[in-house]
């Protein structure tokens, strides 16, 4: 396995777990980007996004995409649990989801640039 693409995974998992416990901290202690959570759902789709395509580049785009929606209805499924104090919205499930397809198509040239780097060259 290339050296970048372990990269990926493991910053991969690493976000996948800073964006879950940062959507069931309390919403006073929970990092926030910008002005709206939206920002911060984007941004870690987003991210999450792109390092899944890039660390797992076998697997079927349709796959990837279903799997961040996944992730994103399991945070809000969680957020609607009482005892987390936070609030589940359909809203943020759609950012999250609009960020992952942004995510997947930034990922395609990336993956297609890394591809042709890590062949062979010949002379």
């Amino acid at each position: 396995m290339p050296p970048l693409r372990r990269i990926c995974i493991i910053l991969f998992w690493l976000a996948v777990i800073v964006a879950y416990v940062a959507a069931i901290l309390p919403q006073r202690e929970a990092p926030h980007l910008g002005y709206s959570d939206k920002v911060d759902h984007m941004a870690a789709f987003f991210t999450i996004t792109v390092l899944a395509r890039l660390g797992y580049p076998e697997r079927a785009v349709p796959l990837v995409f279903i799997a961040m929606a996944a992730f994103g209805g399991f945070i809000e499924l969680s957020q609607a649990v009482p005892i987390v104090h936070r609030d589940a919205e359909w809203a943020d499930w759609f950012a999250d989801m609009a960020a992952s397809v942004v995510g997947l198509i930034v990922a395609w040239p990336l993956l297609a640039l890394i591809e042709r780097w890590s062949k062979p060259q010949r002379l």
